[in-house]
């Protein structure tokens, strides 16, 4: 593939399509968003004292659901970052004798991202993906920590 061939995300949404077909055919559920989920995350520290136990780990239940949706979310654009990689070093290699070979990896691989369109906008699908990869890691990790800390106040609270 060269810069003459126009970008289609058409692969890429089949492939994600499979995906999803595959989740469905495997029996998992798909999560949907709670609404109450916000308020959760939005607790003051004088209404997390005014919580019973019971409170606490309703509100932990809903927490970790909604980190199982996130994660849903997660895994569809590391779905995606990972087939951008995979497209962007195919494309690479393919053109490869095209370059020294004691030229660097990288090089190789930002000279041909620079002068394939083709490459350019898998490349930049890659980076919107791996941006949001980014940003949900620590969205995922702080609110089961969240969550957590619900449990454990819960279980304070029933001792106590």
């Amino acid at each position: 593939m060269n810069g003459k061939q126009k970008f289609s995300t058409d692969e890429l949404d089949s492939f994600v399509k499979s995906i999803d077909s595959y989740i469905i055919g495997e029996d998992v559920q798909r999560i949907q968003i709670n609404p109450e989920v916000e308020a959760v995350l939005n607790l003051t520290g004088i209404e997390l004292k005014t919580l019973s136990s019971e409170d606490c780990c309703e509100k932990a239940y809903c927490l970790y659901a909604y980190c199982n949706y996130v994660q849903s979310v997660f895994n569809r654009h590391q779905v995606k970052l990972y087939w951008c990689d995979s497209q962007i070093n195919r494309m690479v290699a393919k053109q490869a004798d095209s370059f020294s070979k004691y030229m660097k990896w990288e090089q190789k691989y930002y000279t041909v991202v620079e002068q394939d369109e083709f490459v350019k906008k898998i490349f930049e699908a890659k980076l919107v993906s791996e941006a949001r990869v980014i940003w949900l890691t620590d969205k995922i990790r702080d609110m089961r920590k969240m969550a957590d800390t619900l449990m454990e106040l819960s279980k304070r609270k029933t001792y106590s």
